[in-house]
């Protein structure tokens, strides 16, 4: 088979999107040495600066083609059998079958946590998408219930459920003490928060939490919050000053591998007080360098989670107060959830994944 592979979203600073298309391309790669794929780091109408740092695949049946029409008066189009699109993008003008991963519906959902452009060009790709993909690749089981919901006319068997996988490159990164510096931060005197600074994160109910939190405690940790900043958040560095937690509460900006990785090694613990997640892989990432997590039990959490976290609701600051509590004072729920949710990930494989995508391909071109 030919395949046509987005790898777009991997070229700047990877979110959800980019790390997804990453990682299931990277462990296609080492199963699959019979077809042929093509990786396309521009994807119609979305076009990366930073070509040279889009994910590269160094195996003899991978090339990388730089686009500029999607149609099949395109050699390197012409000659798809798939197309895989990874970024919201519906594959249009050519005749390769089409498959999309879609990675949740929030903006549907929850259109408040969004703007409007962002909303409108997330529903017009899942709605062609859904209409006309021969395959929609869901990134939980939740993500896939809800697009059912919403477009029930559409075959179940179109949409298949492909989990996420465990990071472990993560866990290759160097120990490095100077991230720690560089931050302000000491070893295990800190809660951790990874996500991209914007409304569906509930920062403002992770910033009360720990404010309840500091001051009915001596020896209280500080926050460290690991993210870029998203949209609808414009006054989120002088809510931390509003609080007084400047000196407390540090926001680091997007980080690159080695830096998280040294976060989440030396962390005390993990908060994730999401308010709606496709899949949610930060908290996998935190269960594999063992440190207990504190998340929310909504939308796709508790399949990644089981019992193996603490899950609160997301809109309780009395909750999160308490399980930040509880994980100081009791050494043995928190050794305990440290173990449990080590062997959680051992159910979250990459090559599985990989292996699941190309029986797709598979059978769409059979």
């Amino acid at each position: 088979m030919q395949i046509g592979f987005d790898i777009s979203q991997t070229c700047e600073s990877k979110s959800g999107t980019g790390f997804f298309a990453d990682q299931m391309i990277r462990s296609v790669a080492k199963i699959d040495e019979k077809n042929q794929y093509t990786l396309f780091p521009w994807f119609y109408d979305y076009r990366p600066k930073t070509v040279g740092n889009c994910t590269k695949i160094e195996r003899p049946n991978f090339h990388e083609a730089v686009i500029d029409e999607f149609n099949d008066t395109q050699k390197e189009i012409k000659q798809l059998d798939i197309v895989h699109s990874n970024n919201y993008r519906f594959p249009v003008g050519m005749t390769a079958k089409k498959v999309v991963t879609i990675y949740d519906v929030c903006f549907m959902d929850h259109p408040e946590y969004t703007t409007e452009a962002n909303r409108l060009f997330c529903y017009k790709g899942t709605l062609d998408s859904m209409m006309f993909a021969d395959k929609i690749i869901a990134i939980s089981e939740y993500t896939r219930q809800r697009l059912e919901h919403f477009f029930p006319s559409v075959p179940k068997d179109k949409i298949e459920v492909i989990l996420l996988g465990n990071r472990d490159t993560l866990l290759k990164e160097k120990e490095d003490m100077h991230i720690l510096e560089k931050f302000h931060l000491e070893k295990d005197a800190y809660f951790l928060s990874v996500g991209t600074i914007e409304p569906r994160k509930n920062y403002g109910t992770l910033l009360n939490a720990y404010k309840r939190y500091k001051e009915s405690i001596k020896g209280y940790k500080k926050l460290c919050i690991a993210g870029g900043y998203g949209w609808m958040q414009e006054n989120f560095y002088q809510d931390i000053a509003d609080m007084g937690l400047e000196q407390d509460v540090i926001v680091t900006g997007y980080v690159s591998d080695l830096e998280l990785s040294n976060l989440y090694r030396n962390c005390f613990a993990f908060m994730y007080p999401t308010w709606y997640e496709g899949f949610g892989l930060p908290v996998l990432e935190a269960m594999n360098f063992g440190k207990p997590v504190i998340t929310s039990n909504v939308t796709s959490i508790p399949e990644i989670t089981g019992d193996a976290a603490l899950l609160v609701d997301p809109g309780n600051v009395d909750q999160f107060t308490e399980s930040m509590l509880l994980l100081e004072k009791d050494g043995e729920k928190r050794s305990e959830l440290s173990s449990k949710g080590f062997q959680r990930t051992k159910l979250f494989s990459w090559e599985k994944a990989a292996w699941q995508l190309l029986q797709i391909y598979e059978e769409i071109v059979l």
